[in-house]
């Protein structure tokens, strides 16, 4: 006989609910597929509210309860997820941006609209790379605004909770491949808080939350910008002649040595404090109300981030590891990422997460 509370909460991870062809992404049709079998079978997303419950005290949950999570903020979370997840009685959580959050407060169109099918279309939803002047593909995503962000948490289907002001990576050295030029960008997240820089030295870039970030010398950019122009159609006419990059290595080449340094403890401790306490603060602000559950950028984080996020009030802390979720284990939830696969793949995954030990095993097994 199955037991009749959860020994293991399983934990999906999603990211966009729509139908252009991306790793991280669930067509629509797919998602609502895996609502109706996993509602058919017994199955019940819970809210966010309720798995907290399970995850910091301990409260019991039904069998066959599971959690559904989006991380960002994406517009089709709201226009594609919240209804199905309505439609077959699950609950779920979006982990939002604050500073990718649009500030208009007013919803492009309300929860009822939404969910009764009366919503006008948005195609770009499922059209998010465009074609630049230029003739690069570049990706446009479409975040939810102050309004859908707290009207979709009011109505309680699609909670709200934290995932970071920005979201953004530092540079972790001196050590570079090539310039950055205009180009093919086709990833939503990969900028540092020095945004596009043309002429930057390609710095390696890693998550925010785990690493000591190298801070280029304010001598270096001027001079980058110097030369450099920062209007992208006249960067690629600057990077097409020879005799530009020519200058530009040149110019790179004497800041040898002297290209930049790490940051201090207390320069680290303010952005990562920034990072994490103002997003909360942020978020708090557009909901009005607090939030205890926070998912890490790249599900990257240190010792240092976690102290940080646990002064700022974080009491749940969503990773990106696969693995069980036992009753009581808040500080490092384990997800595993939802694929645009059949409804029998994705059933299979929940039982295996809902068995701490065969959740453990095939955990192991992946790594």
């Amino acid at each position: 006989m199955p037991p009749s509370s959860a020994s293991s909460l399983p934990v999906l991870m999603h990211h966009y609910i729509n139908s252009y062809p991306n790793s991280i992404a669930v067509a629509p049709q797919r998602f609502a597929e895996h609502c109706r079998v996993a509602a058919e079978k017994g199955w019940r997303g819970v809210g966010l509210a309720e798995a907290e419950a399970f995850l910091v005290q301990g409260a019991p949950l039904p069998a066959r309860s599971f959690l559904c999570t989006f991380d960002d903020g994406y517009l089709d979370n709201y226009f594609y997820a919240l209804p199905i997840l309505h439609q077959y009685g699950h609950k779920g959580v979006m982990f939002a941006v604050t500073d990718r959050l649009e500030k208009a407060d007013t919803p492009r169109a309300s929860v009822e609209a939404v969910l009764n099918g009366t919503a006008p279309p948005l195609p770009a939803l499922d059209a998010p790379v465009a074609t630049t002047d230029l003739g690069y593909p570049e990706r446009r995503d479409i975040f939810c605004n102050h309004g859908e962000a707290r009207a979709m948490d009011a109505h309680g289907t699609l909670a709200v909770a934290g995932h970071s002001a920005g979201h953004l990576g530092v540079f972790t050295g001196p050590e570079f491949t090539g310039f950055v030029q205009p180009g093919r960008q086709v990833r939503t997240f990969y900028l540092t808080s020095y945004g596009r820089i043309w002429g930057m030295p390609a710095f390696s870039v890693k998550p925010g939350l785990a690493h000591r970030a190298f801070l280029p010398a304010p001598e270096l950019i001027a001079a980058i910008t110097a030369l450099v122009p920062q209007d992208a159609a006249e960067a690629q006419a600057f990077f097409a002649d020879e005799a530009g990059p020519r200058a530009l290595a040149a110019l790179v080449a004497g800041f040898q040595g002297k290209m930049g340094r790490m940051e201090t403890d207390a320069e680290r401790h303010h952005r990562m404090w920034r990072e994490i306490h103002q997003g909360k603060v942020d978020l708090e602000a557009i909901l009005g109300h607090s939030i205890r559950t926070l998912c890490w950028p790249w599900g990257a984080f240190d010792a240092q981030a976690l102290a940080l996020a646990k002064e700022a009030g974080y009491e749940v802390f969503v990773t990106t590891r696969e693995g069980v979720n036992p009753p009581g284990r808040a500080e490092s939830v384990c997800r595993f990422k939802v694929k645009d696969k059949p409804a029998s793949w994705f059933i299979t995954r929940l039982r295996l997460y809902a068995n701490p030990l065969l959740g453990r095993l095939y955990a192991a097994l992946r790594l």
